[in-house]
């Protein structure tokens, strides 16, 4: 594979920045998202079958598997032995790559566990069908070591920033409250729509913690006085990222899907085998040196199925967000997931 890294419109430029600002940035995904390439004109599956496939991919702002397998036209490679090719959009902001796919702009994006439950309580044009696992080291709480916050119990009382309600951020502190016998009432909630304005939040002591993920986890980190109260790796949350595509997509070309699963998953590998690839393109996409230095302290993910074991998991992440009353009841999760090993 190509893993030379391509400095492309996801990148964010730093210069004349603070590094406070800089690392804001770098965690939210900064520019304006372009917009996702026109649609198609509607085909029938059988004729979209007789084509050519292009499989029309929005990614998120930042660097990510997506991006990662951009540069190394792994999935590029996957798609081409069966006559496929593939068409990046982004970076487009969570709201606007799901929209897009409903819209059908693009066919394949990215969503998480918990927030996939609210596609999967309507008759979503969305289905997973892989999810990129880890230990959960990459999403916890930040407190201020000012706050007098040394366990999760400590919290009680304490304004926690969270985006917004139902949100990962908010999964992550209830996850992390329930280990420790606590609700959601103990503690003073504060949502920040924004997640970057939750560390700016945190950094300016109008919250003593907050609860993230990923860039902003580690943006949070940087922050001077703080310290990692807890993280899901010891919580046991389990709101791992997933990868989805439109129901059209799928019932038209299952092997085309399938195709892109095996790209993901020979990316996620090729990343476990050499950080450096991860490294060299974080740097490239302007993020920083010492950001992408925590970043990679995560642990790194691995791309599997959707198979009853895992769907099993994904219930029971569905249990817990009846529990903290994101719900009213877990949401049939067969008629939103397909196990990619049964397609192509």
């Amino acid at each position: 594979m190509n893993t030379s890294p391509q400095l492309r419109n996801r990148s964010r430029i730093f210069s004349g920045l603070t590094l406070a600002a800089a690392l804001v940035l770098s965690a939210c995904g900064g520019d304006p998202a372009p917009s996702a390439a026109p649609a198609k004109t509607a085909e029938t599956a059988e004729t979209a079958k007789s084509d050519p496939v292009v499989a029309r991919i929005g990614y998120f702002g930042g660097t990510s598997l997506w991006t990662l397998a951009e540069d190394s036209n792994a999935i590029a490679n996957t798609l081409k032995t069966g006559g496929g090719s593939v068409e990046w959009s982004g970076p487009l902001a969570p709201v606007e790559a799901s929209e897009a796919a409903k819209a059908g702009r693009i066919d394949f994006t990215s969503n998480s566990v918990a927030t996939f439950f609210n596609e999967a309580d309507t008759a979503s044009p969305l289905v997973a069908f892989a999810l990129s696992l880890n230990n959960g080291n990459n999403q916890g709480i930040v407190v201020r070591k000012d706050a007098g916050i040394a366990t999760v119990a400590d919290l009680a009382g304490k304004r926690v920033a969270v985006s917004t309600p139902g949100s990962t951020g908010e999964y992550v502190l209830l996850s992390a409250l329930e280990s420790a016998g606590l609700k959601a009432g103990d503690v003073e909630i504060v949502y920040i729509a924004n997640p970057a304005d939750g560390v700016s939040a945190l950094a300016s002591g109008d919250v003593k913690a907050l609860a993230t993920w990923d860039n902003f986890f580690a943006s949070a980190q940087l922050i001077k006085d703080t310290a990692v109260l807890t993280t899901n790796a010891e919580t046991k949350a389990r709101n791992w990222s997933l990868f989805v595509v439109t129901r059209s997509f799928l019932d038209a070309h299952p092997a085309a899907v399938k195709a892109v699963f095996d790209g993901l998953a020979a990316q996620a590998k090729e990343i476990q085998a050499d950080r450096e690839i991860e490294r060299k393109a974080r740097l490239a996409d302007g993020q920083p040196a010492n950001l992408v230095d925590l970043v990679l302290g995560f642990d790194p993910v691995q791309v599997v199925p959707i198979n009853g074991e895992i769907l099993s998991q994904i219930k029971e992440v569905g249990e817990q967000t009846v529990r903290f009353g994101f719900r009213d009841r877990v949401p049939d999760l067969t008629k939103n997931f397909v196990d990619v090993t049964t397609l192509g």
